[in-house]
C-alpha cells in the first residue's frame, strides 16, 4: 500500500462516521414548536386532572389521593422546568415567555391544591380560587398556542 491509499482509506470510515453522526443528530433534532406545544399540553391536561381531584375532595375509587400521587404533578413542573431551561435561547420570543408565566402559575396551583389536601376538609370558598387558579393557567396554555402559530 502507498501512503495515499492508506490515508485515504483512514478518511473513508472517519467521513462515513461523521455523515453517519450528522444523520442521527439530525433524526433526533428537537423542533421548538412540536416540544413547547407538549410541554404546554401536558401541563394544561395535569392541571385539568389536579382541578378534578380538588373537586372530587381528592378522592378516586372511594379512597384518598395519596402524596405519591401528587408526584407527577410535581415530576411534571421539574420535567417542563427543565425543558423551559434548555430552551432560555429562545428567551425572546412570546410563546417562551407566556410558557415561563404558565409555569409559575402551575408551581402555585399544584402547592394550593396540595395543601388544600392535605387539609383534609372541603372549603368552597379555597375551591372556587384553586378552580380560577386552574382555569387562569388554562387560558395562558391557550396563549402559548396562539403565539406558536404566530411566530411560524
Amino acid at each position: 500500500m502507498t501512503a495515499t491509499t492508506r490515508a485515504g482509506a483512514v478518511c473513508r470510515p472517519v467521513f462515513y462516521l461523521l455523515f453517519a453522526t450528522i444523520l442521527a443528530a439530525s433524526c433526533y433534532s428537537s423542533s421548538y414548536r412540536k416540544e413547547m406545544a407538549a410541554n404546554t399540553d401536558l401541563i394544561a391536561e395535569l392541571a385539568d386532572k389536579l382541578g378534578d381531584y380538588c373537586q372530587a375532595g381528592f378522592m378516586v375509587n372511594d379512597r384518598q389521593v395519596s402524596s405519591e400521587e401528587m408526584g407527577e404533578f410535581y415530576y411534571a413542573l421539574k420535567k417542563a422546568r427543565a425543558f423551559a431551561s434548555m430552551q432560555r435561547g429562545e428567551a425572546n420570543r412570546a410563546s417562551y415567555q407566556d410558557f415561563t408565566v404558565m409555569l409559575t402559575q402551575y408551581t402555585s396551583f399544584v402547592r394550593a391544591a396540595d395543601e388544600y389536601r392535605l387539609g383534609g376538609h372541603t372549603d368552597e370558598a379555597r375551591l372556587k380560587e384553586l378552580i380560577a387558579q386552574r382555569d387562569t393557567l388554562r387560558a395562558t396554555a391557550s396563549r402559548v398556542h396562539e403565539d406558536l402559530k404566530s411566530e411560524q
